[in-house]
């Protein structure tokens, strides 16, 4: 198969016109100019178009009505299909603090996902979200579903998980949180800082241990002070770690982007949607894990005012976080494929570069997705009849 577009965002430079060689869910090739007439294989031509690295989006509650942790192997499809539909070709499924057993039958099914056959976004893991929390900063976590950290108990979850377990948040304030964080460092799970009241020496420690990203930065933790800058401050200032931004101008104003943008640059943002299944869905009553969330004006919210996630697609977020911290597309889209690629190890995504896997997305003049492709097959075509209903592609803001 052959791609090909106006713009082909190449690792070292953007193709101008430009094609992607498709050879057995792999790049093949990556060129300047258009592809020769007698090129073998099914031609895609995008004249107004641009191809980028496919999406990758570490934090997905759920989505077009799907929730992850309520959710049994087949509720995957269709997340997938919307997934796809606006631009993330692979994702960490994302497991909100609930009674052990239930996170743990959530993780279960979620790798049963991970055999079904279609050309869905992959799964490339599953992101626990507590329960090792800190109350104070619990944001939409059930008190009662937090817990205190414990090694044996990660270490029996992890076992279960069968290596599915690729990041958890936790607060590294609470009493034996290090242990937690150098164990599971140690079997190489991602330790994210999140829902915390950190200070930022607290924070410094837990990067120390081997933590390596924060979760929804300046959300639901300590902020910053000129006296204390708390784990917002030390996220911002800690040059190992990641920042998951939450681009949807909801959960975090434009010049708190552009701040985070210009501290830590966009080498270390890894956009994040933490969508739940309202996502896609418009306005109406949703769930996130066992409690009910009210969507309306683009927000979602559960009844006391607190956010609950987002309906945010990845797409709009890479949009959102161009415009708010003044980058290029190229800066914005690695943010959400070659950052989170890296983060995960994964050498052959985030790129699009020969040898690398196929997961690319083509966008319209507008900005909008047309093709989602994961290793080569088409997961989303614009138009087709398996293109999931509502406002996938641009989502809410």
């Amino acid at each position: 198969m052959i791609v090909s577009a106006r713009t082909v965002l190449a690792p070292d430079r953007d193709l101008s016109p430009g094609y992607v060689v498709i050879e057995d869910g792999r790049i093949a090739r990556v060129a300047a100019g258009i592809p020769p007439a007698d090129a073998p294989g099914a031609a895609a031509a995008f004249p107004d178009g641009t191809v980028i690295p496919g999406l990758i989006d570490l934090q997905v509650n759920g989505g077009a009505g799907v929730d992850c942790l309520r959710s049994g192997p087949e509720g995957y499809e269709i997340l997938g299909r919307y997934l796809a539909a606006t631009g993330v070709t692979a994702y960490l499924p994302t497991i909100i603090s609930a009674p052990l057993e239930e996170m743990r039958r959530a993780t279960a099914f979620a790798g049963a996902a991970v055999a079904r056959r279609g050309p869905f976004p992959q799964i490339l893991g599953v992101h626990w979200e507590g329960p090792y929390l800190n109350p104070l900063r619990r944001g939409a976590h059930r008190a009662q579903d937090l817990r205190h950290p414990s090694v044996a108990e990660i270490a029996e979850s992890h076992r279960r998980a069968a290596g599915l377990l690729k990041m958890v948040t936790l607060a590294p304030e609470l009493e034996d949180a290090e242990a937690v964080v150098r164990w599971l460092a140690a079997e190489h799970v991602i330790v994210s800082i999140g829902h915390t009241d950190a200070t930022a020496a607290e924070v410094a420690a837990a990067a120390a241990w081997g933590a390596r990203m924060v979760t929804h930065v300046f959300n639901a933790m300590r902020g910053f002070h000129h006296r204390e800058p708390g784990a917002a401050g030390a996220a911002l200032l800690t040059p190992t770690l990641t920042l998951g931004v939450i681009a949807d101008f909801v959960h975090l104003h434009p010049a708190a982007i552009e701040l985070i943008a210009r501290v830590a640059g966009p080498i270390r943002v890894a956009l994040v949607t933490d969508a739940t299944s309202a996502a896609g869905m418009g306005r109406g009553s949703f769930t996130l894990g066992t409690q009910s969330v009210e969507v309306r004006d683009g927000v979602a919210r559960l009844a006391d005012g607190t956010l609950a996630g987002s309906v945010l697609a990845m797409i709009r977020g890479v949009h959102n976080f161009e415009r708010a911290a003044s980058v290029g597309l190229r800066e914005a889209v690695q943010c959400a494929s070659l950052v989170p690629a890296r983060l995960l190890g994964l050498s052959r995504k985030g790129r699009i570069a020969a040898g690398c896997d196929a997961d690319l997305v083509v966008l319209d003049r507008e900005g909008s997705v047309a093709l989602t492709l994961v290793s080569g097959e088409v997961a989303f075509r614009r138009g087709s009849r398996t293109s999931p209903v509502g406002p996938a592609n641009g989502g809410m803001t």
